[in-house]
């Protein structure tokens, strides 16, 4: 309340402190700040603007024993006073008589007559501890109306529900953490492990949160490790839980919709007018040996002056319809995901293992690339055709190996002089050993995937595809979404070394590759327009060019506009950027926990790549994955050194791994 400035000496002072009302006698002013005794018999100065109310009356008392005398006297009556109130019978009497009053004039029509200063002080402690029924603001005292008490009562009904709540969520989750069982409601129970798991995957975004915070600092449990725990010592999680999945929702699983217009599409099956019969080419699929999707297939036949060479690639187009429910479920999955412990398909397996799929000795429609290539690499002439193609064989890549030098050899020797034309021309590929991981009955393998030869060659006419896919829709002028690289940037090798310190660096200087509407050079490849078509069943971006060059094929007109491309590609880039994250963490959390499982304590090859300070950043070179290795003050090292180092202190739940020179 404003209190005037006049001299307020002996008079009675009610005063908010820390949340609680006290009474004050006012010793005079200093600094336009009042002096007062408090019932401690401490001496304070208080700003005016503190003041609740002023007694009428002024006490005159010279002695400090008498003046705390005076101020015991009125804090007892007033807080007797303030108990003996019934602030809903107060309301009841004025709630629709005004909206505000004077505290007086309150303090009358409850005690009656001959109210004085503690009457109307006991009165403004009440609303102040209550607040249910008024508000003291500015000296007077705001009459609730019946709506905002009934919005007030249900707000304390719910805290009260809440502290109940929290009050025994922490005893049972404080009981589960030391291994005792606790009899708790099965709703209290439900809303808790429903808030952990939200608050574990979604941290301050999650719905309670600040609620869910709370209760693990109570209970001493707001490390993510020991929440996980929780969840997974009350069956909500496994041990091994995918979060990324969870955190994207991402679903193993089809929506209904979509599984039955795949069941419908695969029932009709494709037409085959208008295609060309390609079934006496016999060409081979080579994969590893878990594929079940097979989406490229390659034939060759020798001629004159060089080879025709077929690209064959699953025409998913004729079982997915543009625009269908599938069709936007594959663009919202944008690629199917590879994990170490499952396969989420980017379109239903009845589609993308059974129809669609290049399954030897079946016939089945394709999208073909009929290329007639120099002795020199050259391209003479390629046409692209809807066709029936029925491969003669499935090769996985260890039995393509070891046809290089025989059957598959002049295939093999053309895909390496297309490879130098692109080097030729600028291209910079960078080779790594790839460490694969599955998961399989819960042991974990590691594979280390080379670029042998057989994979050599696939790459080598699926890159071969892709280029003139993108060179057909850039002369034809047909809308199309692009792939390109701009220059790395800083070039340290020519693309052709082995050596793995340089391709590491390299890799680290290399620009990130852009999908665009327009043809760029892709300076990664080494081509001036480069596009994907050839991997339909993994791959959105690949369905969506197929559908738009089969249709062009067809009718002689584009399927998709600039500005649907356009919204494809916003749809694209996202799902891509999902995708990359939750595969890169599922990686890298199985790695680690084979790492912990069988790498740790034992002396591990590691190649210096980069310094820093006192630190080494090595990279482990059986499992290709960097750490950083404290060295000692004397200890010298430069990029390229080898080193052996041990491996400590490995949790794969929260990503840490510590590692250090081996003695």
């Amino acid at each position: 309340m404003k209190v005037k400035e006049k001299d307020l000496a002996g008079h009675l002072i009610e005063f908010a402190e820390q949340g609680r009302v006290q009474t004050a006698y006012c010793l005079g002013q200093k600094d336009r700040r009042l002096r007062v005794l408090l019932l401690s018999g401490r001496e304070e100065l208080l700003p005016r603007t503190r003041v609740l109310h002023v007694s009428q009356k002024a006490f005159r008392a010279s002695h400090r024993q008498e003046q705390l005398e005076i101020l015991k006297t009125a804090h007892e009556r007033r807080e007797k006073l303030k108990e003996e109130i019934d602030l809903a019978d107060l309301w009841e009497l004025v709630v629709d008589e005004a909206e505000e009053m004077e505290p007086e004039e309150l303090a009358e029509i409850y005690f009656g007559q001959g109210v004085d200063d503690d009457h109307v002080a006991a009165l403004i402690r009440a609303v102040l501890e209550d607040r249910l029924y008024f508000r003291f603001r500015e000296g007077r005292i705001l009459i609730h109306s019946r709506q905002e008490v009934a919005r007030l009562q249900e707000a304390r009904r719910k805290e009260a529900e809440r502290l109940a709540r929290r009050e025994e969520g922490a005893a049972w989750l404080s009981a589960l953490l030391s291994g005792q069982e606790y009899p708790v409601k099965e709703e209290i129970k439900d809303y808790w492990l429903k808030a952990l798991k939200e608050y574990l995957l979604f941290g301050e975004e999650a719905q309670n949160a600040r609620e869910t915070k709370e209760l693990l600092k109570r209970i001493g449990a707001d490390r993510p490790s020991r929440v996980f725990g929780l969840l997974v010592a009350t069956g909500v999680f496994t041990e091994d839980e995918n979060l990324e999945l969870l955190r994207f929702d991402i679903r193993e699983e089809f929506p209904e919709e979509v599984e039955k217009e795949a069941r419908a599409l695969v029932e009709r099956g494709f037409t085959e007018e208008g295609r060309r019969d390609l079934t006496a080419l016999c060409p081979v699929t080579i994969d590893g040996p878990e594929t079940r999707d097979f989406d490229d297939a390659l034939h060759f036949r020798e001629t004159e002056n060089g080879l025709e060479v077929g690209i064959h690639i699953a025409d998913v187009a004729a079982f997915v319809p543009p625009r269908s429910a599938i069709f936007q479920e594959a663009l919202n999955r944008g690629t199917t995901l590879y994990l170490p412990d499952r396969i989420i398909p980017m379109l239903p397996r009845i589609i993308s293992e059974e129809a669609a799929s290049l399954k030897a000795g079946e016939v089945k429609p394709a999208l073909s690339f009929l290329v007639l290539l120099d002795h020199q690499g050259e391209i003479q002439n390629f046409e692209i055709t809807r066709s029936i193609i029925k491969v003669a064989q499935r090769l996985t890549y260890e039995e393509a190996d070891q046809r290089l030098e025989a059957e598959l050899k002049p295939l093999y020797q053309l895909a390496e002089k297309l490879f130098q034309k692109r080097i030729k021309a600028g291209a910079l590929p960078v080779y790594l050993p790839e460490i694969m991981i599955r998961v399989e009955d819960g042991e974990i393998r590691l594979e280390r995937i080379e670029l042998t030869g057989s994979r050599f060659l696939v790459s080598e006419y699926m890159i071969l595809a892709n280029y003139l896919a993108a060179r057909f829709l850039k002369e034809k002028n047909i809308p199309a979404i692009f792939r390109s690289q701009p220059k790395p940037k800083e070039r340290l090798i020519e693309g052709q070394e082995d050596d793995i310190l340089l391709n590491f660096l390299q890799l680290r200087q290399l620009s990130r590759g852009e999908m665009l509407l327009t043809p760029e050079f892709h300076h990664g490849l080494g081509l001036s327009c480069y596009t994907t078509v050839t991997s339909p069943l993994r791959r959105a971006l690949d369905l969506i060019m197929e559908h738009q060059l089969c249709h062009f094929l067809t009718t002689g007109e584009a399927l998709f506009s600039r500005e649907e491309l356009e919204n494809f590609l916003k749809q694209l880039s996202h799902a891509l950027e999902v995708a990359n994250t939750v595969k890169n963490r599922t990686y890298r959390y199985w790695l680690l926990k084979y790492l912990k499982e069988n790498a740790r304590h034992k002396p591990l090859d590691a190649l210096v790549v980069d310094l820093h300070q006192r630190k080494a950043k090595v990279l482990l070179l059986d499992y290709m994955i960097t750490v950083d290795v404290p060295l000692p003050p004397s200890f010298r090292v430069e990029p390229g050194s080898r080193l052996k180092v041990v491996l400590k202190g490995i949790n794969a739940r929260e990503d840490t791994i510590r590692a250090f020179l081996a003695h």
